[in-house]
């Protein structure tokens, strides 16, 4: 080919249009020339980003769900072990105070135990989880639990899942991912049914005749039927007392025979309320035992202690022995000063009486508080 033909080649020409501002390039033609502000392939990356941030959310949004799922599922078996925990304890408690056999109470606790599904499964106590002592009311009203402490009234019982316990373990649903792959929960519930044995001791000297005693007749009638209308069979006797003593009713779960006994009492004679207290002791001697039984001596008396030794020496031998001592003065001429030294002495409380009506309050009150169905 000639060397001038290739002037004969189409040449395309391109304009470029300047503008007269600053970076504001115009180019016609095939070819296109963006400005700085424009860029493509920006595009891309964003799209990118955004698909790895997606996947990063839904890694976490599966890590959240899976967490809450094993807490709802922790919570619950939480719940589960403390409801069948509490009621082994109770079954426990009630079939001690029964049988006064701590082998009889672990294997009613565990039978109920056994009845409750903690994480679908039976809750299985080992003895070595049934521990028993004794329980005791604070001033601030919650009972404090010590083990092997008498009387035993109290049966604490230690609900657990974990990997040595019978039931074993409770296993999580997501344990891989959260890097737990059990739950261990355990709860410690203590039931006490305080069974007690009463002595009443009553004044019967010449100083009670008329509507004194009468009174307390009405007030011994209203112990006994508020005692029947209690959850635990309590056994109660009867001790009176003037210048002479006598144990009238032995421990007794029938109070009708309480009610019967102070009607038949003769009422004359000194005040020894030492000797009535000391009545009072024989009737004890004779209870189902201090090893699961609490004994409660409740002495009233409406005037000043004249015969026999003295009521504090005797509240001692008594309070040595583990009774407690209630009592009770009645009426204006009633040795107060004495009588709450001789319950402060026997760890009991003291209360006084002016009129028949008050009397028998204090003998509900003091009915009401005998015994106790509770859990810790």
């Amino acid at each position: 080919m000639p060397v001038n033909s290739i002037a004969r080649c189409k040449v395309q020409t391109v304009r470029v249009a300047v503008s007269s501002q600053p970076h504001q390039v115009s180019v016609t033609g095939p070819s296109t020339v963006t400005g700085p502000n424009r860029r493509p392939r920006r595009h891309c990356h964003r799209k990118g980003a955004m698909l790895i941030l997606i996947a990063l959310m839904l890694v976490g949004f599966m890590i959240a769900v899976a967490f809450s799922v094993d807490v709802a599922h922790m919570h619950l078996s939480r719940t589960e072990l403390r409801t069948a925990t509490d009621a082994a304890s109770k079954a426990a408690a009630t079939t001690l105070a029964d049988t006064f056999s701590e082998a009889s109470a672990i294997k009613r606790g565990q039978e109920i135990a056994a009845a409750n599904l903690v994480h679908g499964n039976p809750l299985m106590l080992d003895p070595a989880d049934f521990v028993f002592g004794r329980s005791v009311e604070a001033v601030s009203g919650k009972f404090a639990f010590a083990a092997n402490q008498l009387p035993k009234n109290s049966v604490q019982v230690l609900g657990r899942r974990t990997q040595d316990s019978l039931s074993g373990a409770v296993p999580l649903f997501f344990g891989n991912i959260m890097g737990m792959r059990f739950f261990e929960p355990r709860c410690i519930a203590a039931a006490t049914y305080i069974e007690r044995d009463v002595v009443l001791v009553v004044d019967r000297s010449g100083s009670m005749k008329g509507d004194k005693f009468l009174s307390l007749i009405d007030a011994i009638d209203v112990f006994v039927k508020t005692l029947q209308e209690t959850p635990v069979n309590e056994q109660v006797g009867l001790a009176s007392y003037s210048d002479t003593a006598t144990s009238d009713v032995y421990l007794t779960e029938n109070l009708d025979e309480i009610s019967a006994g102070i009607r038949s009492l003769p009422v004359n004679g000194y005040t020894s309320i030492s000797r009535g207290m000391n009545a009072g002791s024989v009737i004890l001697n004779n209870s189902r035992g201090i090893e699961f039984v609490e004994r409660t001596m409740i002495v009233m008396t409406d005037g000043l202690h004249n015969r026999g030794p003295e009521p504090r020496d005797e509240a001692r031998i008594l309070a040595a022995a583990g009774v407690t001592i209630h009592t009770i003065t009645f009426g204006a001429d009633a040795d107060k000063a004495r009588m709450q030294e001789v319950a402060t002495i026997g760890s009991g409380r003291h209360y006084h009486a002016e009129d028949g009506l008050q009397l028998r309050e204090i003998y509900r009150e003091i009915a009401l508080t005998l015994s106790t169905m509770m859990t810790q």
